[in-house]
Order: C-alpha cells, then sequence, then structure tokens
C-alpha cells in the first residue's frame, strides 16, 4: 500500500490591507514534519509566498523593502456585502488565481493527493481561506481540513468552509482524527512535535528570510490578547535545536535575515534566549546574518546584558510591547508601564541600537482610550529617541476584553468577524472615530520628525 499523500496550503488573504511583515505559516509548517515523521508523503503551496521564483511569471511582484519585507503581489475583488459600507477597495493577496489551479492541476496529474489541510491565521481573513477551499475542491475533488486559529476560535463558522474542521493545538491528536475521519491506519506516536522537530522549510523552492519559533506560550494574562490561552505551559526548545534549524535553513536558501516570532522570548532568558545568542555568536553567525524580533517583547524583562548580546549578534529589528499610556496600562494587564518602556529604550541605546532599530508597538482605537492617551505614548517614545508603530485595535473573541464589551453592549458577541478587523472598526464602532485615527497618524508622523 503506497504511503498517504497530504498537501499542505497557506491560504490566500483577503483584506483591504496586507503587508508581508515577515508572514511565514510556522505551524502548517510544523504539521508537515509531524505528517512526514508518521510517513506521509507531503507537499506544500503557500499563496503567500511573494518569493515563489514563479509568481514574477504571472503578476507583478513588488520589490523587497527592507530585510526581505515587502508588499504582497494583489487581485482587486469585490467586497463582502457585510463590508458594503467601508469606502474602501477590497483585495485578494497572494498567488493569482490561475497559477494556483495550475500548480493544483499538475498534483492531479502526478497521481493526486489523498487530502489536502488549509490552514488559518486571523480570524476576519476568513474568507480568504474559504476561497481557497473553493478552489482546491473544484480542482483535486478531495477532502479538506481546516485548522490553525481561526478554526480554534470560531469553529461554528469554520464549519462553513465545506471542510472537515481540526481545532486542535495538540498534533499528537492528529493520526487519531486522519483515521477516525477517513478510516487511515497511521501509527500514533508520542513525540513532541515542537521540541523535537523543526518547520518543514524543504518543501519551499525558495524563501526570502527564515522565520524561527523557540518558544511556545506566554504567561502574562493581556485582556486584549488571546496568546495565554491557546497553550497550557510555556514549552523552550532546546538551544541546540534552534541553532542547528538556523544553520540548515539559512544555508538551505541563502537567505540573509532570521526572525523569532516567539510570544515572550525574554521569559527564563538567561537559560534560554542568553544561550541563543552566545551561540550565535560563537559561531560567528553575527557575521553572516540579520536578526529580527517583530512580536513585540516585554520591555519590563529587557537586561543590559541581554540587550548587549543583542547588539553584538546583529539584531536589526526590536519592537517593545508598550500599547497604551494611562490607567489602561493597569486594566489591560498590568504587563508595561511607561517607566518599563523608557527604561528599555535606555538600556537599548546604551548598547548602541539606532532609533530606526527599535520601536514599540502602540496599540489605538482600546475601549476606553482617549487620544491623549495615544500622543502621550507617542510623547514618551520620542522623548527617548525610539520609533513606534500605531497598530488599531481589534477585539479578538475569547479574551477577556471581548467578554467584557459583550457584558457592556458595546458588542452583541454574534458579530460577522470582518466587521471587527482594525480597519473596519472605526467606521461604525462607537469608541474612536474615524476622524480621530487619522488625526492620531499624523500626529505620529509629525512627532516621528523629532527622532
Amino acid at each position: 500500500m503506497r504511503n498517504k499523500r497530504i498537501l499542505l496550503v497557506n491560504p490566500w488573504i483577503e483584506d483591504f490591507a496586507a503587508y508581508d511583515f515577515w508572514l511565514k505559516p510556522v505551524g502548517l509548517l510544523y504539521v508537515a514534519s509531524f505528517l512526514k515523521h508518521l510517513g506521509v508523503e507531503v507537499q506544500l503551496i503557500d499563496l503567500m509566498n511573494r518569493h515563489n521564483p514563479k509568481l514574477a511569471e504571472h503578476t507583478k511582484v513588488p520589490k523587497d523593502k527592507y530585510y526581505g519585507t515587502g508588499k504582497f503581489p494583489y487581485t482587486e475583488i469585490e467586497k463582502p456585502v457585510v463590508l458594503s459600507f467601508v469606502p474602501r477597495r477590497y483585495k485578494r493577496y497572494g498567488m493569482p488565481e490561475g497559477l494556483f489551479r495550475e500548480k493544483l492541476r499538475e498534483i492531479k496529474d502526478n497521481g493526486n493527493v489523498d487530502v489536502a489541510f488549509v490552514t488559518s491565521t486571523l480570524t476576519y481573513w476568513y474568507p480568504g481561506y474559504f476561497d481557497t477551499i473553493k478552489v482546491i475542491k473544484e480542482e483535486l475533488g478531495v477532502p479538506v481540513v481546516l485548522g490553525g486559529f481561526f478554526v480554534r476560535n470560531q469553529p461554528h463558522l469554520a464549519t462553513k468552509s465545506g471542510a472537515h474542521i481540526f481545532a486542535g493545538t495538540d498534533l499528537g491528536y492528529l493520526p487519531r482524527y486522519l483515521n477516525n475521519l477517513f478510516g487511515w491506519s497511521l501509527p500514533e506516536v508520542g513525540i513532541d512535535w515542537f521540541l523535537n522537530l523543526s518547520p518543514a522549510y524543504e518543501l519551499y523552492d525558495n524563501i526570502g528570510y527564515l522565520v524561527l519559533i523557540t518558544t511556545l506560550g506566554c504567561p502574562y494574562n493581556c485582556t486584549y490578547c488571546i496568546a495565554h490561552r491557546n497553550w497550557e505551559r510555556m514549552k523552550f526548545k532546546p538551544v541546540e535545536n534552534v541553532m542547528e534549524e538556523i544553520e540548515r535553513f539559512s544555508k538551505m536558501y541563502a537567505v540573509k535575515d532570521i526572525v523569532f516570532f516567539d510570544d515572550a522570548i525574554l521569559i527564563n532568558a538567561q537559560t534560554h534566549f542568553k544561550l541563543i545568542l552566545k551561540e550565535i555568536i560563537a559561531r560567528n553567525l553575527n557575521k553572516e546574518f540579520r536578526f529580527h524580533l517583530p512580536n513585540g517583547i516585554h520591555a519590563r524583562l529587557l537586561t543590559q546584558e541581554i540587550s548587549d548580546l543583542m547588539y553584538e549578534a546583529n539584531f536589526k529589528t526590536i519592537k517593545l510591547g508598550y500599547e497604551t499610556t494611562g490607567k489602561l496600562q493597569d486594566t489591560t494587564g498590568g504587563k508595561v508601564r511607561d517607566e518599563d518602556l523608557i527604561r528599555a529604550a535606555n538600556i537599548l541605546r546604551l548598547s548602541g541600537f539606532a532609533h530606526k532599530e527599535v520601536s514599540a508597538y502602540i496599540m489605538v482605537n482600546l475601549p476606553e482610550q482617549q487620544v491623549k492617551d495615544v500622543e502621550d505614548a507617542i510623547d514618551v517614545c520620542t522623548s527617548v529617541g525610539i520609533d513606534y508603530s500605531l497598530n488599531e485595535f481589534t477585539p479578538i473573541v475569547g479574551t477577556d476584553i471581548w467578554i467584557d464589551l459583550i457584558n457592556k453592549g458595546w458588542l452583541t458577541g454574534l458579530e460577522d468577524p470582518v466587521i471587527l478587523n482594525n480597519t473596519v472598526l472605526p467606521y461604525w464602532w462607537n469608541n474612536m472615530t474615524f476622524d480621530q485615527i487619522q488625526k492620531l497618524k499624523e500626529y505620529a508622523r509629525i512627532k516621528r520628525r523629532e527622532l
């Protein structure tokens, strides 16, 4: 009997805006490694890989901006009816549909697959997931399994995709799930997929950067975030395994940029991240690669020693989680206060980091947040010489803040996720208005000239 064959697909993004800020489907790549460990033959189509060598033959691909990031190619499409009130163009980002169908037909001509897996991330991107599934079904005629964050967060909506849904985070349950669903006989194994396996980057023809995760989980309980509920406890990948992944995959594709996308990489830094930094330096990888931390490190946990090591290890992007000033710093979880941000900025400056290499995430449109809170946060950043990014708030189903909004009558809990998109929210939500947010963005541009 031949091995089972599974196609893994990273789906389209359909939205008013999207940017490739080091987006890679790392979870899906771990699924691929786990399936290979079970003896399954796997193939990958990443519709969002801007560095696919065949993409330029079918569409105009924007050039990289900095460190491998850049704009996605896109096709303008019709807005979902529920978004008809938004005065913006709606787009499908990623691989053109014609090329996607061509790749699927090649797979079918070469023996087809038994099932296709589609992953998911943001809940308000689900129209892109549904359209991806529709095309797969039309071209391959095989069952589709939909998994990922959207499925875990919105399982009832996910069933409307026409796919089977896998809502778990522990891949250990996957063999039993597939065996029960399709009558297969995959072995059930006790391996820890995160600690012992690596994301299957070898499935790509080409990539422009490497994204890795060295820890799972987050111990903080921020009211606007769901990360602490995704995993029961934190896990730390062995340092030697991390280094092996860096060296193997970076050389496989000759990339120059390596990105750590951990939720809380500074937790237990003395026994984890510090050792990774020292190994990067000891192996002279700092002479060959640029490293990035785009996911908002915890300012309160940063030490001068870790900062100095990051500078020596050639880190070029460091994002600090700041979020807001004022009373909301306490009511949203107390993760960071102004003094923590100022202290971290001074530490990084003493290490030698330039202001363009360090920036803070500032949230806009948090419930009960005042315009002055955002302006004050911008002022704090400019006063200590670091850049900042304004990120508009999105209520995530299941978070403490989402539950509170329902209890207060701000939300019903039945909203279509697409209207909770941070781009859409200011057009209908009674918090900050669209004009107020635009004025804050202008204020941010003016203050940035002081840096």
